[in-house]
């Protein structure tokens, strides 16, 4: 048997630890990972290189199954697209969401899930945080509920199980193929990509309730020195009264979030970096077809 290379898409619901799971795989952390669902809103591509070939991974945001807006159409569409253009599907299902009551109630199938013809993997996380007893019993129930998907196989690939059963069977199910991008890439993404992810992240671990969900992040300037790298970004709010609060007084939240990210940023260039954080109103951007196709949403 040759080498094998392809693209494996992570799909699932929102928080189904598909950012997580994409990050142990890659073994960087490209992904921003946070307690709030809709943390990843684009697709974002990362490589492993294994002695059996290489898998170009692809972590998509969260399924929503009752989408609200065009936004959330475009976050499914993102999904959907991805599933289309991959070679295999790896689909999550997080037992922390289906803990309580029948699985009928809780577990989501997209319909166009077992419309895809092609191969298909059902993961099963956080079942590490059940008791032994009720972990081997929801494992059976998802197995059981899934059937109807013929998935190749469903994979326990919780935290506290090591990821070679699940590359193993990645690569199963892979075409041969020489390598796709060369091996010691881990992504074919841009730092500037990257940048604004890392951005994202920070706004969703430091403010409230609502209102990160209706923040955007552009990256308008990305110059790079020997030295240092200059960047500036606007982050963007849906409301005029939600400036000040992602400002805050005397602006310690934009400093906080700004300080938070440049450090992170700056692991990921391997050099100082000035980064100038700049806030604007853009009303109703989450309804706008035109802003969001501007930001690179999949837009009909």
């Amino acid at each position: 048997m040759g080498s094998k290379a392809g693209v494996v898409a992570l799909l699932g619901a929102p928080n189904a630890g598909k950012s997580t799971l994409f990050n142990r795989l890659v073994g960087t952390p490209l992904a921003g990972v946070t307690p709030k669902p809709q943390t990843t809103r684009f697709l974002i591509m990362g490589i492993l290189n294994h002695e059996l070939g290489q898998i170009i991974l692809m972590d998509t945001p969260g399924v929503i199954v009752q989408p609200r807006n065009a936004w959330h159409e475009a976050l499914n569409r993102h999904s959907q697209k991805a599933a289309r253009d991959a070679d295999a599907v790896l689909y999550l299902v997080s037992l922390r969401e289906v803990r309580g009551g029948p699985l009928s109630e809780t577990l989501y199938w997209p319909e166009w899930l077992s419309t895809l013809q092609k191969p298909l993997l059902i993961g099963i996380t956080h079942a590490d945080e059940l008791p032994v007893g009720t972990r081997e019993a929801r494992l059976s129930e998802v197995s059981s509920a899934g059937a109807f998907l013929s998935p190749r196989r469903v994979l326990d690939v919780s935290l506290d199980r090591p990821l070679d059963e699940l590359i193993q069977a990645l690569f199963e199910v892979l075409p041969e193929n020489p390598p796709l991008y060369s091996t010691d890439e881990i992504t074919p993404q841009s730092v500037r990509f990257f940048v604004a992810e890392i951005i994202r992240k920070y706004l969703y671990l430091n403010l409230q309730e609502e209102l990160p969900y209706g923040t955007e992040v552009e990256i308008t300037t990305y110059r790079e020195t020997p030295e240092r790298d200059y960047i500036a970004a606007t982050i963007y709010v849906e409301k005029a009264s939600h400036k000040p609060m992602v400002i805050g007084r005397e602006a310690k939240m934009i400093k906080k979030i700004g300080t938070e990210a440049r450090k992170e940023i700056e692991a990921l260039v391997g050099k100082p970096v000035f980064l100038d954080l700049h806030v604007k109103v853009a009303p109703g951007w989450r309804k706008s077809a035109q802003r969001l196709k501007y930001w690179g949403y999949e837009v009909h």
